[in-house]
């Protein structure tokens, strides 16, 4: 702002002090340096003598129009008046621009923009200042505010000095001590500065060069001074002709100085890229003395030029559709996967926004909520349904993206989508085979759950019962037996129908599978009520069924139990409900039985086996068996899965079925599971150096053992390092509802297994809650389709469809499938067919102890 309205204050004549000439020179290159690497015509110091201010050093920089000795009144509207007189820094970027600066006379001079610091006397007085000047708008770097900052404390360093020597008969020694301090100052702002700087001959070596300078080509100031290096021995050849010729352009005064991107090449061999700039000084008479070069590594911009490169081929040649858009949301730019998408051409979606695409299946709140998303954090990711141009809706995953300006406005928005629908329709498939039961299209066993978990938790919430009867159709077996599959499958239908028109529709009927049905009964006070839904049942059931032209008579055994009277838990209410359902069995079928303390008996034999499992390591009643895994294209074993056996010493043969949760409850599973797989791995070596190449080792992981401790992990990692045996080698088979269990660290257990290079397994994939993201989340290696849709395989059964859409899912995630239960040739062909990779079941080999599973190897070579 100019001071022509105020008062100017009078500055004190200390023209008496003189600045040596030595300190003179050092100012010169400090200007000269500022104007360099500030890339700008003029560098000034100037000085104020009373009433006017005299350029008392300028730069020798192109473009400069100012000269040393030039003077100016101080009422006349400079710059620097008002730096003097409010002892600030003075920011101007484009005076023609802003009124305040618009009448300034330095804009007749071409220099529209400014940049200056108040200098003094150590006394208070007055100096003057240091500035800059450019002919363009110019907000200058944070790098040159530094500098400046460094330089003026240089020369208020300096100026203390003088003027305490001329104020002493010592005046030419402080004038050296000045210039000395000035020199280590100096010296320090040289070394520090963010740009590397060199002082560089004529001939090309360097004479002086910082640490800035040093870091970028890896070369240590010792090595590059008494190794008398040159810049063209650190410049690529390539790059070195066109140096040659700007420095001979500077030498023979062609040019003031030069700016150019080159390539040095660093101390380790690569390549580095730098902006550099180089001017050169002479002296009084026009000889040439040396060059200053300021260089600045621009290797990461070089880099985001690479990538930006890269990106605009992303950008034309992905599948994903792109649209870029102005702050406004009007389309800039789309690429061609967005007219393969939506039909779309750019001529037709120019200048729109998205809305054109948008469908009616969500509402207003939906897009108010997504562009709230955006404006807060700038981007947003979820499903959206779209319409394509032929009217089609159909759903993709969308991503938006936002860029912004640097005052924090926004730039521009990018949207990545795809097309999900063939993903939308496998999961769909997936998901309603996972939770109906496909022949009856009642609730399968993992919905039935579900229901019974909120039920148990309104149960709770409102003080209340829940009822559960466990149905067993009796003779079923014979039926399928004497009229086969197809009548059995007709009868179940049938009884779901009779069954549903026994209850209420707020009550819940399950098919668990075979011939086992649950209901949940709800806001039921009474015993009674209760006894007659379940006689009204077994009646139903009892009465003739028609298939086709044959008859067929069953009835049915019912178990009753109660939560919270008899259980606490899910799990222990359905094994209640399914000892009382064995108890009426026992009583001769066609009847109910409540469950009672005398079924406790079973509960007995389960607390005997949890107390013999404790022993049953030490005493060496446990073995592993395997189960080979059959490559289905080729017929090789290429892996096997380990199976526990337990061999009780008075009980026999216990099945696993029975003592693994009995494990998992009491906790052995962890010390159980430890020594499975370290018999598993250690055989999983042997074979491998016996058949002389790699061959894989499945160890079922029960979800108990993820909540167990993570040394666990590490000693099994340690343990592969210890036999030798790859991790690739090694598959941890896990449940689909580990996945879902984000609870905890079993999230971070599952990619330190991945981390390791231990592969991971989805047992009995599709009986579960099925999650696509889960299975990208934790990059899983196999699914395992579980052998209750192989069993039933056939060509035309909803089995295959379910198969081959898993297998298809499967294989566009990059997951391998193995096909368990496998029993027949046909159920073999069939899974080829639709591209199953691996197969394991009792068509290929029932479990055998290590030994047989060794011979089975060798055969197979």
């Amino acid at each position: 702002m100019t001071e022509t309205s105020l008062n100017l204050p009078k500055y004190p004549i200390l023209d008496n002090i003189e600045v040596p000439a030595d300190v003179l020179e050092s100012w010169q290159i400090t200007a000269d340096l500022l104007a360099q690497i500030a890339n700008i015509p003029a560098a000034l110091i100037m000085r104020t003598h009373d009433d006017e201010i005299e350029v008392f050093v300028s730069s020798s920089s192109s473009g400069n129009v100012y000269h040393t000795g030039e003077k100016a009144n101080l009422d006349s509207g400079l710059y620097c008046e008002t730096v003097m007189n409010t002892q600030h820094a003075l920011l101007v970027p484009n005076a023609i621009t802003n009124p305040e600066w618009n009448q300034n006379p330095d804009i007749k001079l071409g220099m529209i923009s400014y940049y200056g610091l108040p200098l003094n006397w150590p006394s208070g007085e007055v100096f003057g200042t240091i500035c800059i000047l450019d002919t363009k708008e110019n907000h200058y770097s944070k790098n040159t505010y530094d500098l400046m900052e460094r330089f003026r404390d240089s020369i208020q360093l300096s100026l203390e000095h003088i003027y305490k020597s001329s104020i002493a008969f010592r005046q030419r020694d402080k004038a050296q001590d000045a210039l000395r301090d000035n020199e280590t100052l100096f010296q320090a702002v040289f070394e520090n500065a963010a740009v590397g700087i060199a002082q560089v001959s004529t001939a090309g070596h360097f004479l002086q060069i910082n640490r800035e300078y040093c870091r970028i080509i890896g070369y240590s100031q010792e090595e590059v001074l008494t190794n008398n290096f040159t810049f063209q021995q650190i410049t690529l050849p390539e790059d070195l002709k066109i140096d040659v010729l700007n420095a001979k352009k500077l030498i023979d005064g062609e040019s003031d100085k030069y700016i150019a991107e080159k390539r040095y090449i660093h101390k380790n061999s690569s390549i580095v890229w730098v902006n550099l700039s180089v001017q050169l000084l002479r002296n009084n008479t026009g000889q040439p003395l040396y060059f200053i070069s300021a260089v600045q590594d621009i290797g990461d911009r070089k880099l985001a030029e690479e990538e930006l490169k890269l990106a605009g081929l992303v950008y034309k040649n992905s599948s994903e559709a792109m649209a870029v858009t102005d702050e406004e949301g009007r389309i800039l730019a789309i690429n061609p996967a967005f007219t393969k998408m939506t039909g779309y051409e750019f001529d037709e979606v120019r200048g729109k926004t998205h809305a054109m695409l948008q469908s009616d299946q969500h509402s207003v709140d939906f897009y108010i909520a997504m562009w709230d998303s955006i404006a807060v954090t700038g981007q947003w990711q979820g499903e959206v349904w779209n319409k394509r141009k032929n009217g089609e809706i159909y759903p993709e995953w969308l991503t938006i993206n936002t860029s912004y300006h640097k005052d924090g406005s926004v730039h521009r928005h990018v949207a990545l989508f795809s097309d999900i629908s063939a993903i939308k329709e496998a999961e769909e498939l997936i998901l309603n085979q996972a939770n109906y039961d496909q022949l009856t299209k009642l609730p399968n066993r993992r919905l039935f759950n579900d229901r019974l978990e909120q039920e148990i938790k309104k149960s709770q919430r409102e003080k209340h019962s829940t009822v559960l009867l466990f149905v067993d159709i009796d003779h079923f077996k014979e039926v399928n037996d004497t009229l086969g599959h197809d009548m059995g499958d007709r009868l179940l239908i049938d009884a779901a129908m009779r069954i549903k028109s026994c209850v209420r529709d707020s009550d819940t009927v399950a098919r668990l599978g075979g011939d086992e049905f649950t209901i949940i009964l709800t806001d039921l006070k009474d015993n009674l009520s209760i006894a007659q839904i379940a006689q009204n049942i077994i009646s139903s059931l009892s009465e003739v069924f028609h298939l086709g032209t044959r008859k067929a008579f069953v009835s049915a055994s019912i178990g009753i139990a109660f939560y919270p009277e008899d259980a606490t838990n899910i799990v222990e209410l359905l094994k209640i409900a399914d000892q009382a359902m064995y108890v009426a069995k026992s009583a001769g079928r066609g009847c109910y039985r409540f469950f009672t303390k005398a079924m406790q008996q079973e509960s007995d034999f389960r607390i005997r086996l949890s107390n013999d499992l404790h022993q049953a390591l030490h005493s060496k009643q446990f073995t592993v068996h395997y189960q080979p895994i059959v490559e289905l294209n080729t017929g090789h074993i290429h892996k096997a899965e380990a199976l526990l056996r337990w061999q009780h010493p008075e009980l026999g043969a216990v099945s696993p079925a029975i003592f693994i949760p009995i494990a998992e409850d009491n906790g052995t599973i962890h010390e159980i599971g430890n020594w499975v797989f370290t018999q598993a791995v250690n055989q999983a070596a042997h074979i491998q150096s016996l058949i002389g190449r790699d061959f894989q080792i499945t160890v079922n992981k029960s979800p108990i053992q993820f909540k167990g401790h993570d040394e666990i992990i590490h000693n099994w990692i340690t343990l592969l390092n210890d036999i030798n045996l790859p991790a690739k080698n090694v598959v941890v088979e896990i449940t689909e509802g580990i996945l879902m269990d984000v609870v905890g660290d079993i999230p971070d257990k599952l990619l330190a297994f991945r981390e390791a290079g231990i592969k991971i397994a989805i047992d009995d994939f599709g009986t579960g809650y099925s999650s696509l993201s889960y299975l990208k989340k934790f990059d899983v290696d196999y699914l395992k389709i579980d052998q209750s849709f192989t069993r039933h395989l056939s060509l035309n059964a909803p089995e295959f469809a379910l198969c081959e859409a898993i297998v298809v899912m499967a294989h566009r995630l990059n997951i391998k499938v193995i096909a368990e239960g496998v029993e027949t040739e046909l159920q073999r062909e069939l899974l080829k067919l639709i591209g199953c990779d691996y197969g394991q079941g009792y068509l290929f080999s029932k479990p055998v102890p290590a030994a047989e599973l060794e011979i089975l190897l060798q055969k197979d070579l």
